[in-house]
């Protein structure tokens, strides 16, 4: 085996903080990530592992097994905020067991933090990879291959390392930072996912986001023209939006509904209603085909029009996720979030009206909040009816404008293995203590759910066992969080 790519264990429980949500609720969500950068690989003639251990429920002893079975020749983990402690001591685990391995990290942390990881990872990782990650790990292995695979010497290659564009390295006891890899510009050359190295069978949504299983995952955009400062997704991929073509997003519909069945696809590109004529061109793709195929998708209130909306109805979604987060204007304003209340209505209405349902997020604890102005988000939860409705703790996640600005607007902790947006970090000035947000937030879920008007809208759409046993997980998880 030439590559071992890890996604890091993590339990239930650290995920959703002191919430008692079950196992069985759902909600796992395959490494995308790595899953693209396996398929780039092996296309280039190397052979691959990804390792899913959140889903597989694997422990860091389990992954020395795997790798004692696979003596792969180099292992990487990919890595969110919130496990990058795990990945931490993973790698230590199985760099006592694999000396002689080289070990890589990547994702979205390590494009975040480069130096400050490769500074204080204690030497678990020989290599970081930031930005966008495909051609950088291929020129990894050609290079490394060209050396024999032999880590003390390309580790010592400096002159070689250092051409390396989107590589971090250490020199001795510096940090050395590359020049930043350029973006792929055509997304259509790039293979589909290696989904076939993943447990497909693991992935099934939160009881909201799905209508009809099997659902498949996928993305066709990569990065987001706007500056939410709670973001930090331009921090990987830049705001210019790059997408598949229409037609290739469709032909992977149409793999996923051939190989995994798949009846439904849950899209999370941050915004795929940026771009207008894609999405309309990518629906006449669809009916084009008469897809028997469902699917959601996540969007911004000021990119959506009812004639938008009304087509992607009749392309088959179902459900639409916005982030309306806050019924203040002024919270809105400091978020950076570029909407207005108008807007959010609007966009509201003309969802419901398309036939479409709408999955709404807010926030709690946002900059500038208090306990009063929460109670506005709350009202205005309520005075929208969304299907859903979603409430978040604000995480000032590093790169992001609100971890720069945090200062002006409360405290933060910086234990990297809360940032799961489940359990308060930041405090802000208007509160008192972090019980009190998570009180906030226990009222807002009862406030908005347990109303005699969501109860009975929500028992006149149950059509079939499926959708009873959906609400039924559902309940479950709700009552985790009050």
């Amino acid at each position: 085996m030439d590559v071992m790519l890890i996604y890091p264990p993590i339990s239930v429980e650290e995920r959703y903080g002191s919430r008692k949500v079950g196992k069985k609720v759902g909600g796992h969500l395959p490494p995308l990530g790595i899953a693209c950068l396996a398929s780039f690989v092996r296309e280039k003639g190397y052979a691959v592992d990804v390792v899913d251990s959140l889903a597989l429920d694997m422990s860091a002893d389990d992954l020395v097994k795997r790798a004692n079975d696979l003596k792969p020749k180099v292992i990487g983990f990919s890595v969110l905020t919130m496990n990058y402690h795990r990945a931490i001591e993973s790698a230590k685990l199985l760099k006592e067991h694999f000396p002689d391995t080289l070990f890589i990290i990547g994702g979205h942390h390590a494009s975040i933090m480069p130096k400050e990881i490769m500074q204080d990872s204690t030497n678990c990782f020989d290599l970081l990879v930031y930005g966008e990650g495909e051609l950088t790990l291929l020129e990894i292995l050609d290079k490394y291959k060209s050396l024999e695979f032999n880590k003390e010497k390309f580790l010592k290659s400096y002159s070689l390392l250092t051409k390396i564009k989107g590589v971090v390295f250490k020199k001795h006891d510096d940090v050395v930072l590359n020049d930043r890899r350029e973006l792929i510009q055509d997304l259509d050359v790039l293979p589909f996912p290696a989904r076939d190295l993943l447990p497909m069978n693991k992935y099934i949504p939160l009881p909201n986001q799905y209508l009809r299983l099997p659902v498949v995952h996928m993305t066709v955009i990569r990065g987001c023209a706007f500056q939410c400062a709670f973001c930090s997704n331009n921090s990987v991929f830049g705001r210019r939006i790059r997408a598949k073509s229409p037609k290739r997003s469709v032909d992977e519909i149409e793999h996923v509904m051939k190989v995994y069945g798949a009846k439904e696809i849950s899209f999370w590109d941050d915004t795929m209603t940026t771009n207008n004529k894609w999405m309309y061109d990518f629906c006449d793709e669809i009916l084009t085909r008469h897809l028997d195929v469902t699917w959601t998708c996540y969007s911004r209130v000021d990119t959506v029009t009812l004639e938008l909306l009304k087509k992607m109805k009749q392309a088959g979604c179902w459900n639409i996720f916005y982030g309306f987060e806050a019924g203040n204007q002024q919270l809105l304003d400091n978020i950076c979030k570029g909407i207005t209340l108008d807007q959010i209505r609007k966009a509201n209405k003309w969802t419901k009206e398309a036939g479409i349902e709408v999955r709404a997020s807010f926030m709690i604890a946002l900059p500038g909040e208090t306990p009063e102005l929460a109670q506005e988000t709350i009202n205005f939860a309520i005075e929208l009816d969304p299907d859903y409705a979603q409430f978040s703790i604000t995480t000032p996640y590093p790169g992001t404008k609100l971890w720069y600005d945090v200062e002006k607007y409360g405290t933060l902790n910086k234990d990297f293995s809360k940032y799961h947006l489940w359990e308060p970090v930041f405090l802000p000035f208007g509160y008192k203590s972090k019980e009190q947000i998570m009180e906030v937030e226990k009222k807002a879920v009862k406030q908005f759910y347990f109303r005699p008007k969501f109860i009975l809208k929500s028992i006149r759409k149950v059509r079939n066992i499926e959708d009873l046993k959906r609400y039924i997980k559902g309940l479950r998880f709700l009552l985790g969080f009050v």
